[in-house]
């Protein structure tokens, strides 16, 4: 076991020497070897923290479990950290499921000691039969190649040094060395689908392949490796495709049906990952539901996601962003000269120059004595109407978009410029014809949009 431990350190430049680890000992076998392996790869010098947490689920059994670990961190020496949460209030104050509700405030408990003791990196006792298993529960739920890339052995400052090896050599280890455990009760009950993968689901799979374990562990390594690799292409394609703002992101339609599916799939995975900060709930079928909706001959569409997270296409953009930032509004008040910034995507500059004949539609002129301030920017309204340029009769502003087939997702998020009460500039697209310059020989106020959400 130590040889396979010491191959898999090195393999994912897990461990470096006198790092200070964070180990997360439940008790359980693969915790209890996870240490004394620990203990036994004296080339690395490394100073230890025993980190044991109570989730408040098993009563009495938990309590053994506690003085358990606390004698064997004595016995080696070895500093004890403990803690108690509630778990079944935390799943329901936060709508999550039990398993759910207890890795997160494991993981949150293994972090503050981790913080506490100023070390390098927290250590879990995930093993191979874990990944297999891993890899099972995320193909059932219907999980694309990311899920069935299974756990990582490295997740920031989180190891996992046992992810190659099997349970049953970590057995083979502890009765070598006479080394003691605790078994979980909870894990022969059937009651969470990893036990029913666990005890029902793997063993017969195994009776028509006995080497799947290893099987799938190899495939999660090649999933995880094209994975990384189809996630570094797309965020290079994101750049290209989308731009950001507080509100969501909206992409260039042509671009994205350019790219080969699989970088589209992931493409869109990375943009609802930095929209939600993760990719929880979101399944292979949402993906290819979103790539179906944005192939499609209609010219708009919209996909609800989960988490209250939508994807909406018009014409030649795409959005995507959350059911409240689809409808939000933005009202600004610029009293003189100067730079503005509005707000993180949205920043104006303004001031009074010579007219120039070349701009780019984020720059404009007009005439300065027309324009009063303070000058309102928002967002469009119902009943906007405006002059546009080069037209001596209003139009609604509704209309005008219409015309230049803006999406409706898409039209709040242009600025509109005002003076008393007058939309002089529709930004980036159509100034009113009462405000051009007449002149190129006079005084012009030039508005420039340094930053917006616009494309």
């Amino acid at each position: 076991m130590l040889i396979q431990i010491r191959k898999t350190i090195n393999k994912y430049s897990m461990l470096e020497p006198n790092d200070s680890v964070v180990v997360g000992v439940s008790g359980g076998p693969d915790s209890v070897a996870l240490l004394h392996s620990f203990s036994e790869l004296t080339e690395f010098k490394l100073r230890i923290v025993v980190a044991h947490l109570n989730h408040g689920l098993r009563g009495k059994e938990a309590r053994r479990d506690l003085e358990f670990v606390k004698e064997i961190a004595g016995k080696l020496g070895i500093p004890f950290e403990y803690s108690e949460v509630d778990t079944i209030s935390f799943k329901k104050d936060n709508k999550l499921s039990i398993e759910e509700a207890a890795r997160e405030l494991r993981y949150r408990f293994l972090t503050e000691i981790k913080n506490k003791h100023n070390a390098d990196k927290i250590a879990t006792a995930h093993n191979l039969d874990d990944q297999a298993e891993t890899v099972l529960m995320r193909f059932i739920r219907g999980s694309g190649i990311h899920g069935l890339s299974g756990i990582k052995p490295v997740s920031g400052d989180v190891i996992r040094p046992l992810i190659e090896v099997k349970k049953e050599i970590i057995l083979e280890f502890l009765n070598s060395r006479g080394i003691e455990w605790v078994d979980d009760s909870t894990n022969r009950e059937n009651i969470f689908l990893r036990n029913k993968i666990r005890n029902k689901l793997l063993p017969e799979i195994e009776s028509y392949n006995p080497s799947f374990k290893d099987m799938a562990s190899r495939n999660a390594y090649i999933y995880k490796t094209e994975s990384e690799y189809l996630v570094n292409e797309a965020k290079e394609e994101f750049k290209n495709i989308f731009k950001e703002s507080e509100t969501g992101m909206v992409g260039k339609l042509d671009l994205y049906l350019k790219l080969p599916e699989a970088i589209r799939f992931n493409l869109l995975r990375v943009g609802i990952n930095k929209l939600k900060g993760n990719l929880k709930n979101i399944s292979s079928s949402h993906i290819l539901s979103i790539d179906e909706m944005l192939n499609s001959g209609k010219a708009s569409g919209t996909i609800t996601i989960p988490d209250s997270l939508v994807v909406v296409k018009g014409y030649d953009i795409f959005s995507i962003t959350d059911e409240i930032s689809e409808n939000f509004n933005f009202n600004y008040e610029i009293p003189t000269l100067g730079l503005w910034k509005l707000s993180e995507s949205l920043e104006i500059k303004i001031e009074e120059t010579d007219y120039e004949l070349k701009h780019d539609n984020n720059t404009e002129f007009f005439d300065k004595d027309m324009v009063k301030f303070p000058i309102v920017v928002r967002s469009f309204e119902p009943g906007d109407r405006f002059y546009p340029l080069g037209m001596d009769s209003q139009k609604k502003v509704k209309n005008f978009f219409i015309d230049e087939k803006v999406p409706r997702f898409y039209r709040k998020r242009i600025p509109l410029f005002l003076s008393d009460g007058k939309i002089f500039w529709v930004g980036c697209m159509r100034i009113d014809n009462r405000f051009k310059v007449v002149s190129n020989k006079n005084r012009a106020l030039k508005i420039g949009i340094n930053k917006s959400p616009l494309i």
